[in-house]
């Protein structure tokens, strides 16, 4: 790789050791992936930063390199975590401790506690075409696709290493000829609710690998809307960029999007949105004792329609609600009497929090409530719940009455 004299000095150890550590891994990378140089990167938002992903070893590293002077050198963001910060859940004292240390060494190491997978809800907005090194799956999918910055997948370790060397390899989406897309989607009906973009994630998801979809026919959806899709697309395959025609930046039209490149077409249609619909859905027996919404973390016009929809309901004596969004956005609920409403329902909205990077299995739930296709998705697998998948209505049906209504 061809790297600058400074890049050089920070490379042999001119800088401290976590600048030579982390210089040395994004060149590693670098050659793994052919790239030729590294380049400047504008911001960061780290991720793994949960007790489940980072292990005792996780935390003592983190807790390392803050004592030896490790300091980020742009603007960096920190992912969702596994407790709320502001009040106990109940989750046992030892998960939270631990989860509280690693956060500490972040601190201390310049990080913005968001504890957040939507900074860009919080004002952390990259530009267009602007080269970034975040993490997390749907984080990466929006900068690229709903904004038009330029991120690769990335892991915890790369993105804290690119957030203290402000670098990050040449290679994979940085390069405008890897953002076209490979496959079209044609999209045959109507998507009427978030759950429904999150099916069309998980069948897209099923047939592009790790290629860029492009989507054909949607009628102009939500922000919430994109959000889902591209967390959907994240979590049920290895997607980290889609476009969307006359809706995404990128994808003004299909010559734009799809380039001269050859592509294979699928189409999604009323049979295939019921199908994937009923395939993210591993529930089993109908009685329902937990219900989370937020993954990713609600927005504030999420809140108002949850809090319009719970207004002068309440929820089941044996249910929980985890209604699950960012300190930014819960202030802003709170001020507008969305929280109170939810709360006065007998619901919770947390910050900080992801249940499938928490442990809500250790508060003994038994069925798992969702309109989030990347919850549904995870759950199964990280909670050991069963997980019933259907749209906002559904969920909250299920709060009040603590069964699912298919």
């Amino acid at each position: 790789m061809q790297l600058s004299d400074q890049e050089k000095a920070m490379l042999d150890g001119s800088w401290g050791e976590p600048v030579r550590m982390f210089m040395n891994m994004l060149v590693t990378l670098g050659n793994i992936y052919g790239a030729e140089r590294l380049i400047p990167v504008q911001s960061a938002h780290a991720s793994g930063l949960s007790v489940r992903t980072m292990g005792k070893a996780g935390i003592e590293w983190a807790e390392d390199l803050a004592r030896d002077g490790a300091k980020v050198s742009v603007p960096t963001t920190v992912n969702v975590i596994g407790i709320d910060r502001t009040r106990d859940l109940g989750l046992k004292r030892e998960w939270t401790e631990q989860q509280k240390r690693i956060m500490r060494a972040y601190e201390a190491m310049g990080c913005y506690i968001t504890s957040s997978c939507v900074p860009y809800y919080q004002g952390f907005i990259p530009r267009f075409r602007e080269h970034t090194a975040w993490g997390e799956s749907s984080a990466v999918v929006f900068v690229n696709s709903v904004l038009g910055a330029r991120n690769n997948r990335e892991g915890g370790p790369s993105t804290l290493a690119s957030a203290v060397t402000g670098r990050t390899p040449y290679y994979g989406l940085h390069l405008s000829e890897n953002r076209k897309g490979s496959l079209l989607c044609i999209v045959e009906t109507k998507l009427a609710d978030l759950s429904d973009f999150g099916a069309l994630g998980a069948f897209t998801a099923a047939h592009a690998g790790s290629g860029i979809p492009v989507f054909e026919g949607v009628a102009p959806p939500s922000l919430e809307n994109l959000v889902s899709l591209g967390a959907s697309l994240a979590s049920s395959g290895s997607v980290a960029m889609y476009h969307m025609l006359g809706v995404t930046p990128e994808a003004l039209d299909a010559r734009a999007a799809l380039g001269s490149s050859t592509y294979d077409s699928i189409v999604f249609g009323e049979r295939e949105l019921a199908e994937y619909r009923a395939k993210i859905s591993t529930g089993v027996e109908p009685d329902v004792d937990f219900v989370a919404l937020g993954c990713p973390h609600c927005s504030l016009n999420q809140l108002a329609e949850i809090a319009r929809l719970l207004d002068g309901k309440r929820i089941k004596d044996r249910v929980t609600l985890w209604v699950q969004t960012n300190v930014s956005v819960r202030e802003l609920a709170r001020q507008l009497g969305y929280v109170k409403t939810i709360e006065q329902a007998g619901g919770v909205v947390t910050q900080d929090l992801c249940v499938v990077l928490s442990r809500p299995e250790d508060l003994g739930f038994k069925s798992l409530a969702t309109n989030s296709a990347k919850m549904a998705f995870y759950a199964p697998g990280s909670n050991k719940i069963p997980t019933w998948y259907g749209s906002l209505q559904q969920c909250l049906d299920a709060a009040v009455s603590g069964r699912w209504h298919g």
